[in-house]
């Protein structure tokens, strides 16, 4: 009887613990985001015209010259059994 509330105890203990580090999580995050000094100044300094430009320029992710398939060998597919596959 005692081992089980004891052990009852520890696990209420630790659920506590986890929410309070939760609760510390979401308040460090939440300080971050609304008093950081850099977010701020990034606010101020960030103009309409001062827009960042996209890493992707075009949509051709892959260029030709990095293009895999071209270059593959498929003479080793045609004695390919499918049977075995069912």
């Amino acid at each position: 009887m005692l081992l089980k509330k004891t052990i009852g105890i520890l696990i209420i203990l630790a659920n506590i613990g986890g929410i309070g580090f939760l609760i510390f999580l979401l308040v460090m995050a939440l300080k971050e985001k609304f008093f950081s000094k850099e977010h701020s100044e990034d606010a101020l300094d960030m103009t309409s015209a001062e827009k960042p430009h996209p890493k992707i320029a075009n949509n051709d992710i892959v260029p030709d010259e990095d293009d895999l398939l071209k270059d593959m060998d498929l003479s080793d597919l045609d004695n390919l059994n499918l049977d075995d596959f069912d």
